[in-house]
Protein backbone atom coordinates (compact mmCIF):
# COMPACT_ATOMS: atom_id res chain seq x y z
CA UNK A 1 0.00 0.00 0.00
CA UNK A 2 2.94 2.59 0.92
CA UNK A 3 4.42 1.99 -2.76
CA UNK A 4 1.13 2.04 -4.23
CA UNK A 5 0.46 5.84 -2.59
CA UNK A 6 3.56 7.13 -3.48
CA UNK A 7 3.31 5.86 -7.05
CA UNK A 8 -0.23 7.61 -6.97
CA UNK A 9 1.62 10.88 -5.49
CA UNK A 10 4.55 11.07 -8.51
CA UNK A 11 2.44 10.07 -11.15
CA UNK A 12 -0.19 12.94 -9.73
CA UNK A 13 2.39 15.44 -10.22
CA UNK A 14 4.17 14.33 -13.31
CA UNK A 15 0.91 13.97 -15.77
CA UNK A 16 -0.42 17.07 -14.24
CA UNK A 17 3.00 19.50 -14.91
CA UNK A 18 2.42 17.48 -18.34
CA UNK A 19 -0.61 18.40 -19.00
CA UNK A 20 0.48 21.78 -18.32
CA UNK A 21 3.26 21.78 -20.83
CA UNK A 22 1.04 19.73 -23.49
CA UNK A 23 -2.13 19.51 -23.27
CA UNK A 24 -4.91 17.67 -25.74
CA UNK A 25 -8.02 19.53 -24.30
CA UNK A 26 -6.82 23.09 -22.83
CA UNK A 27 -9.61 24.22 -20.80
CA UNK A 28 -9.62 20.61 -18.68
CA UNK A 29 -8.27 20.79 -15.40
CA UNK A 30 -4.52 19.73 -15.52
CA UNK A 31 -4.54 18.55 -11.81
CA UNK A 32 -7.83 17.18 -10.34
CA UNK A 33 -10.94 17.09 -12.76
CA UNK A 34 -14.47 17.32 -10.93
CA UNK A 35 -14.38 13.17 -11.53
CA UNK A 36 -10.85 12.62 -9.38
CA UNK A 37 -12.67 11.57 -6.21
CA UNK A 38 -14.91 9.22 -8.10
CA UNK A 39 -11.66 7.77 -9.79
CA UNK A 40 -9.65 7.63 -6.51
CA UNK A 41 -12.69 5.48 -5.53
CA UNK A 42 -12.66 3.32 -8.16
CA UNK A 43 -8.76 3.27 -8.12
CA UNK A 44 -9.11 1.85 -3.97
CA UNK A 45 -11.75 -0.67 -4.79
CA UNK A 46 -9.34 -1.86 -8.24
CA UNK A 47 -6.51 -2.18 -5.34
CA UNK A 48 -8.87 -4.39 -2.91
CA UNK A 49 -9.88 -6.77 -5.68
CA UNK A 50 -6.38 -6.98 -6.80
CA UNK A 51 -5.12 -7.91 -3.40
CA UNK A 52 -7.70 -9.93 -2.16
CA UNK A 53 -8.67 -11.98 -5.43
CA UNK A 54 -6.32 -11.92 -8.09
CA UNK A 55 -3.39 -12.04 -5.73
CA UNK A 56 -4.27 -15.96 -5.66
CA UNK A 57 -6.69 -16.67 -8.53
CA UNK A 58 -3.85 -18.19 -10.67
CA UNK A 59 -2.82 -20.46 -7.74
CA UNK A 60 -7.01 -21.08 -7.33
CA UNK A 61 -6.90 -22.23 -10.55
CA UNK A 62 -3.56 -24.07 -10.82
CA UNK A 63 -4.59 -26.45 -7.65
CA UNK A 64 -8.02 -27.39 -8.85
CA UNK A 65 -6.55 -28.13 -12.25
CA UNK A 66 -3.76 -30.23 -10.76
CA UNK A 67 -5.87 -31.69 -8.87
CA UNK A 68 -8.11 -32.79 -11.85
CA UNK A 69 -5.14 -33.77 -13.43
CA UNK A 70 -2.33 -35.08 -11.05
CA UNK A 71 -4.69 -36.34 -8.26
CA UNK A 72 -2.76 -36.39 -5.04
CA UNK A 73 0.36 -35.06 -6.68
CA UNK A 74 -1.49 -32.08 -8.25
CA UNK A 75 -1.00 -29.77 -4.80
CA UNK A 76 2.86 -29.98 -4.60
CA UNK A 77 2.45 -29.84 -9.01
CA UNK A 78 0.48 -26.50 -7.82
CA UNK A 79 2.67 -25.12 -5.41
CA UNK A 80 5.62 -25.35 -7.57
CA UNK A 81 4.32 -23.63 -10.62
CA UNK A 82 2.84 -20.75 -8.75
CA UNK A 83 6.45 -19.65 -7.33
CA UNK A 84 8.31 -21.16 -10.83
CA UNK A 85 5.94 -22.02 -13.56
CA UNK A 86 5.51 -24.58 -15.44
CA UNK A 87 6.22 -26.21 -18.94
CA UNK A 88 8.44 -25.08 -22.04
CA UNK A 89 7.23 -21.78 -21.14
CA UNK A 90 8.96 -21.57 -18.20
CA UNK A 91 12.64 -22.03 -19.40
CA UNK A 92 12.26 -19.28 -21.43
CA UNK A 93 14.67 -16.14 -20.39
CA UNK A 94 12.34 -13.99 -18.42
CA UNK A 95 13.04 -11.26 -20.52
CA UNK A 96 11.56 -13.13 -23.53
CA UNK A 97 8.61 -14.79 -21.10
CA UNK A 98 7.51 -11.00 -20.61
CA UNK A 99 7.49 -9.80 -24.28
CA UNK A 100 5.39 -12.70 -24.74
CA UNK A 101 3.15 -12.16 -21.36
CA UNK A 102 2.63 -8.07 -22.96
CA UNK A 103 1.63 -9.46 -26.39
CA UNK A 104 -0.70 -12.08 -25.36
CA UNK A 105 -2.58 -10.04 -22.90
CA UNK A 106 -2.95 -7.20 -24.87
CA UNK A 107 -4.50 -9.66 -28.19
CA UNK A 108 -7.06 -11.17 -25.75
CA UNK A 109 -7.87 -7.81 -24.16
CA UNK A 110 -8.41 -6.39 -28.17
CA UNK A 111 -11.24 -9.05 -28.90
CA UNK A 112 -12.73 -8.44 -24.90
CA UNK A 113 -13.04 -4.70 -25.52
CA UNK A 114 -14.38 -5.06 -28.91
CA UNK A 115 -16.68 -7.39 -26.63
CA UNK A 116 -17.58 -5.16 -23.83
CA UNK A 117 -18.44 -2.76 -26.35
CA UNK A 118 -21.53 -4.74 -27.45
CA UNK A 119 -24.69 -4.16 -26.21
CA UNK A 120 -24.86 -7.38 -23.75
CA UNK A 121 -21.66 -6.28 -22.04
CA UNK A 122 -21.51 -2.32 -22.34
CA UNK A 123 -23.36 -1.83 -19.62
CA UNK A 124 -20.67 -2.35 -17.66
CA UNK A 125 -18.10 -0.93 -20.11
CA UNK A 126 -20.01 2.08 -20.00
CA UNK A 127 -18.86 3.09 -16.67
CA UNK A 128 -15.23 3.91 -17.63
CA UNK A 129 -16.24 5.76 -21.14
CA UNK A 130 -18.66 7.44 -18.53
CA UNK A 131 -15.62 10.37 -17.83
CA UNK A 132 -16.28 13.47 -19.52
CA UNK A 133 -12.75 14.96 -18.26
CA UNK A 134 -10.47 11.99 -18.93
CA UNK A 135 -7.15 12.64 -17.67
CA UNK A 136 -4.57 9.65 -16.11
CA UNK A 137 -7.52 8.67 -13.37
CA UNK A 138 -10.11 8.05 -15.80
CA UNK A 139 -7.46 4.21 -16.26
CA UNK A 140 -8.55 3.49 -12.98
CA UNK A 141 -12.35 3.88 -13.33
CA UNK A 142 -13.51 0.22 -13.65
CA UNK A 143 -16.86 -1.40 -12.25
CA UNK A 144 -15.69 -4.12 -10.68
CA UNK A 145 -17.17 -6.90 -12.99
CA UNK A 146 -15.49 -5.07 -15.86
CA UNK A 147 -11.80 -5.14 -13.76
CA UNK A 148 -12.58 -9.29 -12.59
CA UNK A 149 -12.88 -10.31 -16.80
CA UNK A 150 -11.26 -7.92 -18.29
CA UNK A 151 -7.82 -7.39 -16.12
CA UNK A 152 -7.90 -10.33 -13.36
CA UNK A 153 -9.41 -12.72 -15.09
CA UNK A 154 -6.84 -12.21 -18.41
CA UNK A 155 -3.92 -11.85 -16.42
CA UNK A 156 -5.04 -15.49 -14.25
CA UNK A 157 -5.54 -17.20 -17.62
CA UNK A 158 -2.06 -16.17 -19.37
CA UNK A 159 -0.22 -16.89 -16.10
CA UNK A 160 -1.87 -20.48 -16.18
CA UNK A 161 -0.01 -21.15 -19.83
CA UNK A 162 3.01 -21.71 -17.61
CA UNK A 163 4.76 -18.57 -17.68
CA UNK A 164 6.69 -17.60 -14.21
CA UNK A 165 5.55 -15.07 -12.01
CA UNK A 166 8.59 -13.03 -12.43
CA UNK A 167 7.66 -12.34 -16.14
CA UNK A 168 4.56 -10.52 -14.53
CA UNK A 169 6.61 -8.47 -12.03
CA UNK A 170 8.45 -7.34 -15.06
CA UNK A 171 5.89 -6.43 -16.52
CA UNK A 172 3.64 -4.63 -13.92
CA UNK A 173 5.62 -1.31 -13.89
CA UNK A 174 5.46 -1.14 -17.84
CA UNK A 175 1.25 -1.66 -17.48
CA UNK A 176 0.81 1.11 -14.87
CA UNK A 177 2.75 3.35 -16.78
CA UNK A 178 1.11 2.79 -20.51
CA UNK A 179 -2.66 2.75 -18.33
CA UNK A 180 -1.69 5.96 -17.12
CA UNK A 181 -0.26 7.35 -20.06
CA UNK A 182 -2.69 6.64 -22.91
CA UNK A 183 -5.24 8.54 -20.29
CA UNK A 184 -3.31 11.24 -19.79
CA UNK A 185 -4.59 15.04 -20.63
CA UNK A 186 -1.73 15.03 -23.68
CA UNK A 187 -1.80 15.71 -27.22
CA UNK A 188 1.30 13.33 -27.58
CA UNK A 189 0.77 11.06 -31.13
CA UNK A 190 4.02 9.63 -31.04
CA UNK A 191 4.54 10.86 -34.87
CA UNK A 192 5.50 8.05 -36.78
CA UNK A 193 5.49 5.23 -33.94
CA UNK A 194 1.82 6.03 -33.86
CA UNK A 195 1.25 2.38 -35.09
CA UNK A 196 3.73 0.49 -32.75
CA UNK A 197 2.84 1.66 -29.61
CA UNK A 198 -0.45 3.39 -28.15
CA UNK A 199 -0.70 6.74 -27.82
CA UNK A 200 -2.49 9.39 -25.64
CA UNK A 201 -4.20 10.80 -28.20
CA UNK A 202 -5.18 7.77 -29.88
CA UNK A 203 -6.74 6.25 -27.26
CA UNK A 204 -8.38 9.44 -26.19
CA UNK A 205 -10.42 9.20 -29.54
CA UNK A 206 -11.69 5.50 -28.36
CA UNK A 207 -13.29 7.98 -25.13
CA UNK A 208 -15.11 10.30 -27.33
CA UNK A 209 -19.08 10.00 -27.21
CA UNK A 210 -19.71 9.40 -30.48
CA UNK A 211 -20.39 5.98 -30.70
CA UNK A 212 -19.18 5.83 -34.36
CA UNK A 213 -15.89 6.93 -33.17
CA UNK A 214 -15.54 5.29 -29.60
CA UNK A 215 -16.13 1.58 -31.33
CA UNK A 216 -12.41 2.01 -32.13
CA UNK A 217 -9.20 2.22 -30.98
CA UNK A 218 -9.49 -1.09 -28.60
CA UNK A 219 -5.96 -2.08 -28.41
CA UNK A 220 -4.45 -1.71 -24.74
CA UNK A 221 -1.25 -1.31 -25.76
CA UNK A 222 -0.15 -1.97 -29.72
CA UNK A 223 -2.70 0.04 -32.30
CA UNK A 224 -1.11 -2.78 -34.99
CA UNK A 225 -4.09 -4.73 -34.19
CA UNK A 226 -6.40 -2.17 -34.68
CA UNK A 227 -5.14 -2.02 -38.06
CA UNK A 228 -5.20 -5.23 -38.51
CA UNK A 229 -9.10 -5.70 -37.97
CA UNK A 230 -10.07 -2.48 -39.58
CA UNK A 231 -10.98 -0.38 -35.73
CA UNK A 232 -7.90 2.17 -36.07
CA UNK A 233 -8.75 5.87 -35.93
CA UNK A 234 -6.37 8.71 -35.49
CA UNK A 235 -7.15 11.33 -38.08
CA UNK A 236 -4.25 13.72 -38.86
CA UNK A 237 -4.21 17.27 -37.58
CA UNK A 238 -7.17 16.37 -35.09
CA UNK A 239 -7.62 15.77 -31.43
CA UNK A 240 -10.51 14.39 -29.88
CA UNK A 241 -12.79 16.37 -27.65
CA UNK A 242 -16.48 15.77 -26.00
CA UNK A 243 -16.00 12.63 -24.22
CA UNK A 244 -18.81 10.53 -22.29
CA UNK A 245 -21.22 8.26 -22.06
CA UNK A 246 -24.93 8.40 -22.17
CA UNK A 247 -27.02 7.35 -19.45
CA UNK A 248 -24.80 6.79 -16.91
CA UNK A 249 -25.10 8.25 -13.41
CA UNK A 250 -22.50 11.13 -12.14
CA UNK A 251 -21.17 9.75 -9.17
CA UNK A 252 -19.51 6.33 -7.54
CA UNK A 253 -22.46 4.42 -6.02
CA UNK A 254 -24.91 5.11 -8.55
CA UNK A 255 -22.42 3.38 -11.38
CA UNK A 256 -21.85 0.50 -9.40
CA UNK A 257 -25.56 -0.47 -9.78
CA UNK A 258 -26.37 1.65 -12.65
CA UNK A 259 -25.75 -2.10 -15.29
CA UNK A 260 -27.52 -4.02 -12.76
CA UNK A 261 -30.56 -1.94 -13.41
CA UNK A 262 -30.29 -1.83 -16.92
CA UNK A 263 -30.29 -5.74 -16.95
CA UNK A 264 -33.63 -5.39 -15.03
CA UNK A 265 -35.37 -3.15 -17.15
CA UNK A 266 -34.36 -5.40 -20.22
CA UNK A 267 -35.77 -8.40 -18.79
CA UNK A 268 -38.40 -6.42 -17.59
CA UNK A 269 -37.97 -6.17 -13.85
CA UNK A 270 -37.72 -2.23 -13.77
CA UNK A 271 -39.54 0.33 -15.60
CA UNK A 272 -38.04 2.96 -16.97
CA UNK A 273 -38.62 6.56 -15.08
CA UNK A 274 -41.24 8.41 -17.02
CA UNK A 275 -39.93 11.77 -18.65
CA UNK A 276 -41.56 14.80 -18.24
Amino acid sequence: MPWSLINLAVTFVVFGLLARLAPCNPGQPKFITREFADNSLYWFLGWFLAVVLYADLPGLMMRVGAGLAFGGHGAAFAARAATQGWGWMSHLPIVVQAIVVVLLIDIIQYWLHRAFHGRDLWPFHAIHHSAEQVDWTTGYRFHPVNYLVYAAGVYALVQCLGFSPMAFAIIGPFNLVVGALVHANLNWTFGPFRYVVASPVFHRWHHVRDPAIRNKNFAPTFPVLDLMFGTFYMPKGELPADYGAEDVPPHFLGQLIYPFAVYAERLGLKARPATA
